[in-house]
């Protein structure tokens, strides 16, 4: 696309509206920059992404940023507080200015590892889709540096658990788990989803009752999409769907982190968490033949969507096929587009 005779590029829609708007929302957050990136690595269409663009800011009220902002000494006087994002996104620029954008990354990735499942994984995906961005068109240097304040001012802490297993132990130690009396009752209750997950993350001993897997790193991955993605199937869930997602986007950042090996520990812990909190779990799997379309093929059915989370689950399972690829991944995608 042209635009005044020049070309124009992903960066100048991306950054047009992440100078605009706040990645917080009254309840919700704010997918758009997240979901440019995917659309435009999908698609690589920018008339396409314009016009989404243009769709979602007509539907949804996004909250502006902050013109007066309280400055900062240190990444840790923003940590866990929305309230200083934009004074945190302008100390992240003075930070890559100062010693580049690749250490900074890796300074803030390994020193928050434990923020990685803060706010069901949004803050980590658009940390990964702004790098992702950023590798097509330097331009996105600025959106890295509001990705990473974003992680910063949302970081909460997830809990890792202790107890290793064997990897073929995986689903008979996920049912125990989700038998044991009081996550049980907790599940059981007629309460939000929110709330479930924060009475199973503040039970003295969780950490004790879950588990992580023993192993190399690709065995880990491999095990963790054999577990997530039935139940997605089988759910549909927002859940789970934001689990595959984050765990897309931890392999993303892979590169950035000093010990990926540890921190696929703390996603395991993190995930096995979040799918506590979902009301129906089923890791049965549908062995029924289908139609092995090609990721091409199943990209060119889903164009004419406008769902933010369709298009990050699509983006997300498309990219892991080219490592993991499974019929699972796809399954996911089908699921999401016609059911």
């Amino acid at each position: 696309m042209r635009k005044g005779g020049n070309i124009m590029y992903i960066s100048e829609l991306v950054n047009k509206y992440g100078r605009m708007y706040s990645p917080y929302l009254d309840e919700l957050i704010n997918h758009l920059p997240i979901t440019q990136v995917a659309l435009f690595k999908l698609y690589e269409d920018l008339e396409k992404v314009r016009d989404f663009t243009k769709e979602v800011i007509a539907k949804i009220e996004l909250k502006p940023r902050k013109e007066e902002l309280p400055s900062i000494n240190s990444l840790d006087d923003a940590l866990g507080k929305p309230e200083l994002y934009d004074s945190c996104v302008e100390f992240i620029k003075r930070e890559i200015d100062e010693k580049g954008i690749d250490k900074v990354i890796r300074n803030i990735l390994n020193t928050y590892a434990l923020g990685i499942s803060s706010e069901l994984f949004h803050p980590i995906i658009r940390v990964a889709c702004a790098v992702e961005g950023y590798k097509m068109d330097k331009g996105l240097e600025e959106e890295v540096a509001r990705a990473l304040a974003y992680y910063v001012t949302a970081y909460r802490e997830g809990k890792v658990f202790r107890r290793r297993i064997e990897g073929k132990r995986i689903f008979e130690e996920m049912e125990n788990l989700i038998s044991e009396p009081y996550i049980n009752m907790i599940r059981s209750s007629n309460t939000s989803t929110d709330y479930k997950f924060n009475a199973i993350l503040s039970e003295d001993g969780f950490e004790n009752k879950g588990f992580i897997i023993d192993g190399l790193e690709e065995n880990k991955i491999r095990l963790l999409i054999d577990l997530i993605l039935p139940a997605f199937i089988n759910s549909n869930d927002s859940i789970i769907l934001h689990c595959i997602c984050g765990l897309q986007s931890v392999i993303t950042l892979k590169d950035y982190f000093d010990d990926f090996n540890k921190i696929l520990d703390y996603v395991t812990s993190f995930i096995i968490t979040y799918l506590l909190a979902v009301d129906k779990l089923d890791f049965r799997k549908d062995n029924k033949t289908i139609l092995d379309f090609s990721w091409p093929y199943i990209i060119c059915l889903s164009k004419d969507t406008t769902d933010i989370h369709t298009i990050n689950l699509i983006y997300s399972c498309s990219e892991l096929s080219k490592v993991y690829d499974t019929v699972w991944l796809k399954k996911a995608v089908k699921k999401r587009l016609f059911e």
